[in-house]
């Protein structure tokens, strides 16, 4: 029999919605036998004001900022037994989400509903509408 998915593509974003997220995409890897890609996608331009601490003089933002969401959702990556690794990138959510998914030819992204980027998804609109609409895959948006 044929297994169905492989690669399961998790974005996160430090927000408690993608850290649902990455507790479903885990789960369902597990189930599946899958393997998963976290990624974590550092926008120009957030996040905003507040969420994190201003990186110190002559740290890579990407890297600080990265450090950062990663702390506030590897717990379940610490008790699973699923194959994972993690990739960071910077860019536009939406788009960058998308173009991993192709790339790597993902089996599914599993998303969470609401990110911590308010002034994004006003401007923009949702990150996960996006990724749904554009993907080249699957995706499941867990609330």
């Amino acid at each position: 029999m044929k297994r169905f998915m492989k690669k399961i593509l998790i974005p996160i974003d430090g927000s408690e919605s993608s850290k649902k997220g990455l507790e479903m995409g885990l789960s369902i890897a597990e189930s599946a036998g899958a393997s998963v890609t976290v990624l974590e996608v550092i926008e120009e331009f957030g996040p905003l004001p507040g969420y994190y601490e201003a990186p110190p003089a002559n740290v890579n933002r990407v890297k600080w900022v990265s450090e950062q969401r990663f702390e506030k959702v590897h717990d379940p990556l610490d008790k699973t037994k699923v194959k994972w690794d993690r990739r960071v990138e910077e860019g536009y959510a939406a788009e960058t989400i998308v173009r991993i998914a192709e790339e790597g030819k993902y089996d599914l992204i599993v998303i969470g509903s609401r990110g911590m980027n308010f002034l994004g998804r006003f401007l923009l609109g949702s990150v996960s509408d996006r990724v749904v609409h554009h993907a080249p895959c699957s995706v499941l948006v867990v609330r």
